[in-house]
């Protein structure tokens, strides 16, 4: 807990080294060099470039990639990772809120596909091109079976909600009345609720700007805390 304390109480530091002439220009890269055995330069496009110091000979550089390519690796697996399970919570929740029937394949199949199209809304262009073919594989089954199962779990859920509003059932259904539950209409439906759901977690992350105030406003309750027990001491002492 003191580290992630310490790291929202850090202010993010600019350095700035203004140089007027080649010597000093290389002086500067040949610290940072000496330093950290490397340096990252970013590009307009937000890309960043290393320069690795290969004077020590090639195993030390070649080390040197290898660490900081690893370690971005780990960086990036764990952000997929994390972003991957509020992708299947968002899923899972539709799913429930929908009464999907959760016995049948072609749930499973959904719940797949909302979760890679968040990931990647351009599989929504071409279902039987993109997305479909992407779950067949991840199943080991065919864009058929895919197809066909995902319109059958859609069928049942179709049912079920006609019923339902024949009984007056008060909740959100997933589509209009009269309205053709086709896989197109229903994922585009899901996908697009799913979104509203994830900018809404994403808005009740503190931003770093936020949690510093709270983090401020903490210590400074903290530091009145003490000041008023010091006083008191004193008092009682004085009495």
């Amino acid at each position: 807990m003191e580290n992630n304390h310490e790291i929202i109480r850090k202010q993010p530091s600019l350095h700035f080294s203004i140089c007027s002439s080649n010597k000093e220009l290389f002086l500067k890269f040949e610290q940072f060099l000496k330093k950290d055995g490397m340096i990252g330069i970013p590009d307009l496009q937000g890309n960043l470039h290393y320069i690795v110091d290969a004077r020590k000979g090639f195993y030390t550089a070649y080390s040197k990639v290898k660490q900081t390519t690893l370690e971005l690796m780990e960086q990036k697996l764990e952000q997929n990772e994390n972003r991957i399970i509020v992708y299947e919570k968002i899923a899972d929740t539709l799913v429930k809120k929908y009464e999907f029937d959760r016995s049948l394949i072609g749930t499973k199949f959904i719940s797949y596909m909302i979760v890679h199209c968040l990931l990647d809304k351009s599989l929504m262009v071409s279902l039987s091109k993109k997305l479909y073919p992407v779950i067949a594989k991840i199943f080991s089954s065919t864009v058929n079976k895919v197809c066909y199962s995902t319109r059958y779990t859609l069928r049942k859920v179709e049912i079920l909600e006609k019923r339902q509003r024949q009984d007056k059932v008060i909740k959100e259904y997933l589509l209009p009345e009269n309205t053709s539950y086709s896989n197109s209409i229903v994922l585009h439906k899901l996908i697009n609720e799913g979104e509203l759901m994830l900018q809404k977690i994403s808005q009740q992350i503190p931003t770093t700007t936020a949690r510093n105030k709270i983090s401020s406003k903490i210590r400074t309750q903290s530091n009145e805390i003490l000041s008023q027990n010091h006083n008191t001491k004193q008092n009682i002492l004085v009495e």
